[in-house]
C-alpha cells in the first residue's frame, strides 16, 4: 500500500469514529482538564496563623499615589537619617556609576557606507564634542555628567525613578547649547482640580497605549514655600518635542500598568526603621549605664568625713521631720561618685547589655535588607569578617551580576538619548560631515558605555586569562581596554607609539625590544643553567 492509499484510510477510520465517545460514557470530551485530582494549596487557607492575612487591594489610583508618596518621603528620611540605608544607597551608586559611564563611540562604517578613516574622523571628533560639552551639562553649572548620572542613580534608589528636563539655552559662553535639569520626583504630581481627568495618573499625562505625552510639575514660587496643588501652580511640560526627547522619565517597570516607580528599599522600609530604633535603644541604654553613680556606704565612721577628704560638692535637703540631711558627693564624667549614710543601700542597674545574641540578631536584620536591594550581605554592608576567598568571590560575582544590568539599564535609559541629541548638535554644527545624518541617526549616534571596572581579587590571573582568550580570538583588546578603565584602545595605540618615538629620541631602548643578557659559558662548555 503507498503513502497515499494510507493517509485516505486514516481518513476514512477518523470519519467512523466521529460522534462516538473514545472512552467511556456519552460524553465526547472525556480528556478535557478535570479539577478532581487538585489538590488545595495551604497559601490560599484563612485558618490558624493564616486567618488574619487578607491583603488590602487598592481602591483607586489616587490612593496608588498616595501610597507611593507616603513611601518615598519614608525612603528619604531613612536615606537622610539612617546610616544603614545611607550607605546602602550611597554604596549602591557609586559602585554602578562612580564617577560616572564614559562613551566610547561604535560606528559600523560598512552599514553607514563609508571609509574607515572616514569613521575614526567621526568617532574621535564625537569623543571631543562630549569631552567639551561634559562640564557644561549641569543646567545650573554645579555639576558634569558623570555628577548628573550619579544623581539620577541616587533618586533610583530612593524615590525609585528620576526626571531629567532636557534644555537647549542660548548662552555663548557654552559650547553646546543642550542643558540637563535633574527635577525632583516630589514635583511631578496631579493638580487637585485635574484628577477627575482620566488621562492624568499621579502627574503622568498618558497616551492611547500608556505611553507618556507630558508631564505636570509643580513650579516654584519665589518667596513662598508653599503653594496650593492646583493646576495654576503646574507646568504641563511635553515628555517629547518632535524626535527629541523633553522629559526624560526612568524607572523599573516591575508592574505593567506601572507608570511611577518605587524605592529599591520599599521591602525593607519597616525593617529599617525598626532596626535604627533597636539600634538607638542600645546606645541609650549603654550611655546610661556608663554613667552610674556609685554609692559608698561607710558602717566603720562617718562617711561625710570620709568625703571631707575628697574635693566634693554636698547638697543639704530637709526631711519631712524637720531633719536636716547632707548628701556629699563627688563628681566624675560622665557619672559621679555618692557619698551615702549608714543604713542606706544601692541598687545599681545591670550592665551587660547588649548580650551575646545581640551582633548575630543584627547580621540577620541586614542579611534581609540584602536580600531586599539585591546585594549580597558581605558586599552591600563591606562586612568581610569570617567570609573565606570562595564565598567573597561569589558574592562579588552576584553583586555585580547586578551592578552591569544597572549599568546597561542606565546606558540605555539616560546616557544614549542624551548622546543622541548632543551628537545631533555637533553634527549641526559642523563638527563633523555625516552623509544621511538623519537617515541614518541611530547608527551614526551608536556608542558603548563603560564604567569604573570591578577590580579582581587575583590581578595576575584575571590579566593573563584576557591574554589568553585574545591569542585565540575571544576577546578584543578594545573590549579588554574597556574593562579594565585604560580609556580607549585606539588613543592607547598613539599613545604608546608617541612614547616609542620619545625613548628612541633619547636614546632608551623599550623594554620590550630589549635583548636578554647573554649567557655566560664556564669553561667545559656548560652554561650556568646546564650546572
Amino acid at each position: 500500500m503507498n503513502r497515499l492509499a494510507l493517509f485516505q484510510q486514516m481518513l476514512g477510520n477518523m470519519a467512523a469514529m466521529a460522534g462516538k465517545p473514545l472512552l467511556y460514557g456519552a460524553d465526547n470530551r472525556p480528556l478535557t482538564p478535570s479539577a478532581e485530582y487538585g489538590i488545595r494549596r495551604l497559601a490560599a487557607k484563612r485558618t490558624g496563623s493564616m486567618k488574619n492575612w487578607i491583603p488590602e487591594r487598592l481602591l483607586s489610583r489616587d490612593q496608588e499615589a498616595f501610597d507611593r508618596q507616603e513611601i518615598v518621603k519614608r525612603c528619604i528620611d531613612l536615606s537622610q537619617n539612617d546610616p544603614n540605608a545611607a550607605g546602602v544607597v550611597d554604596s549602591f551608586a557609586a559602585t554602578v556609576i562612580g564617577a560616572g559611564l564614559n562613551p566610547h563611540p561604535s560606528l559600523d562604517w560598512k552599514l553607514l557606507d563609508i571609509d574607515k578613516d572616514h569613521a575614526r574622523e567621526i568617532q574621535r571628533a564625537q569623543r571631543f564634542a562630549y569631552d567639551e560639552w561634559s562640564p557644561w551639562a549641569d543646567a545650573g553649572e554645579r555639576m558634569n555628567f558623570g555628577q548628573i548620572q550619579y544623581q539620577t542613580k541616587n533618586h533610583m534608589i530612593r524615590f525609585g525613578e528620576y526626571f531629567v528636563l532636557c534644555l537647549m539655552l542660548d548662552d555663548p559662553a557654552r559650547p553646546f547649547s543642550l542643558a540637563l535639569l535633574v527635577i525632583n520626583p516630589l514635583r511631578v504630581k496631579t493638580p487637585v482640580d485635574l484628577v477627575s481627568d482620566g488621562r492624568i495618573r499621579d502627574g503622568v499625562e498618558l497616551g492611547a497605549y500608556g505611553q507618556p505625552e507630558a508631564f505636570w510639575v509643580k513650579k516654584s514660587m519665589p518667596g513662598m514655600l508653599m503653594t496650593p496643588d492646583t493646576s495654576a501652580n503646574f507646568m504641563r511640560i511635553p515628555a517629547r518635542i518632535g524626535h527629541r526627547w523633553n522629559m526624560i522619565h526612568r524607572f523599573v517597570v516591575k508592574d505593567p500598568d506601572a507608570v511611577r516607580g518605587f524605592p529599591a528599599l520599599t521591602p525593607a522600609v519597616k525593617l529599617l526603621r525598626d532596626f535604627n530604633d533597636l539600634l538607638d535603644a542600645e546606645l541609650v541604654s549603654n550611655v546610661v549605664t556608663a554613667a552610674l553613680t556609685y554609692f559608698i556606704e561607710d558602717h566603720t565612721g562617718d562617711p561625710w568625713d570620709l568625703a571631707d577628704s575628697f574635693r566634693t560638692d554636698s547638697e543639704t535637703t530637709t526631711t519631712t521631720d524637720g531633719k536636716v540631711k547632707k548628701t556629699h558627693y563627688e563628681e566624675t564624667w560622665p557619672g559621679r561618685i555618692l557619698y551615702g549614710n549608714p543604713s542606706e543601700k544601692p541598687h545599681l542597674l545591670s550592665a551587660n547589655r547588649p548580650g551575646v545574641t545581640f551582633e548575630p540578631f543584627t547580621k540577620v536584620m541586614k542579611k534581609m535588607v540584602s536580600m531586599a536591594v539585591g546585594i549580597p550581605y558581605p558586599v552591600l554592608f563591606k562586612d568581610v569578617e569570617g567570609v573565606n576567598f570562595a564565598g567573597f568571590r561569589a558574592a562579588m560575582l552576584d553583586a555585580w551580576r547586578v551592578y552591569t544590568m544597572e549599568r546597561q539599564w542606565h546606558a540605555d535609559g539616560l546616557c544614549s538619548p542624551v548622546w543622541r541629541m548632543l551628537q545631533e548638535e555637533a553634527c549641526l554644527r559642523r563638527r563633523f560631515m555625516a552623509p544621511g545624518f538623519y537617515r541614518q541617526l541611530h547608527h551614526y549616534t551608536r556608542a558603548l558605555w563603560r564604567g569604573t571596572p570591578k577590580g579582581d581579587i587575583e590581578p595576575v590571573k584575571a590579566a593573563q586569562a584576557d591574554i589568553l582568550l585574545n591569542k585565540n580570538n575571544l576577546k578584543t583588546k578594545s573590549v579588554i581596554t574597556y574593562e579594565h578603565g585604560g580609556g580607549d584602545f585606539e588613543s592607547n595605540i598613539d599613545t604608546l607609539d608617541e612614547e616609542r618615538e620619545m625613548e628612541e629620541e633619547r636614546g632608551l631602548v623599550p623594554a620590550a625590544d630589549a635583548k636578554p643578557p647573554a649567557v655566560e659559558k664556564p669553561q667545559g662548555g656548560q652554561t650556568n643553567a646546564d650546572q
